[in-house]
């Protein structure tokens, strides 16, 4: 038993071209894995063909193959070296027929790649604004009024005037140094004064 039977023969001749195709496909299906199905479905009937195509003769083979082993292994090898022959222009049809796809997929991954990188930049220049301390201070007339405190005071004059913190969606303080206050508008609609 130190000869292969035709079909390790077979799968021995099919190996590199198809490691080649996975090694070749990897990073592109590992960053495009939605897109593999979409490969998958596309390959699909060329990979029915040749398994089709293939079956057959595989089988009969097989069949013919285990009542006399080594007595088949030598009267197949011409048989054996024709399958690899006619089994190459298949393996290499199916190679030729996915090379779109996989192009299609590697497009669309350098695409996704791109939002990606796009999305973190955004989340990581959102990140840094909320973790960046901001503070703003207006200097007058040897004073000095930290913003946010001014902020605060209209906040607490709007409450302080009969409305919730809570209905507070927006304000905006006019900080007007020659009156000593600020003026604020809170969504719009209520305005109000704070002296300083």
């Amino acid at each position: 038993m130190g000869k292969k039977s035709p079909v390790d023969e077979i799968k021995k001749v099919a190996e590199p071209i198809i490691r080649d195709v996975k090694v070749a496909a990897k990073p592109v299906t590992d960053k495009a894995e939605p897109y593999i199905k979409e490969i998958k479905s596309k390959a699909e009937p060329v990979v029915k063909d040749i398994r089709s195509k293939a079956e057959p003769v595989v089988n009969d083979l097989k069949t013919k193959a285990e009542p006399v082993y080594e007595d088949v292994l030598e009267k197949a090898e011409p048989v054996v070296n024709d399958l690899k022959n006619k089994a190459v222009p298949y393996l290499n049809k199916a190679k030729e027929k996915t090379a779109p796809a996989a192009k299609a997929v590697k497009k669309q991954s350098e695409k996704a790649a791109k939002v990606a990188k796009t999305v973190g930049n955004d989340l990581s220049l959102k990140a840094a604004k909320y973790t960046c301390k901001e503070e703003v201070f207006i200097q007058y007339s040897h004073h000095e009024l930290r913003a946010a405190d001014i902020i605060e005071r209209a906040k607490k004059d709007y409450v302080n005037n009969g409305h919730k913190l809570t209905s507070i969606k927006e304000i905006q303080v006019y900080i007007k140094p020659s009156d000593n206050a600020a003026y604020y508008v809170v969504n719009h609609e209520d305005t109000g004064k704070v002296t300083f």
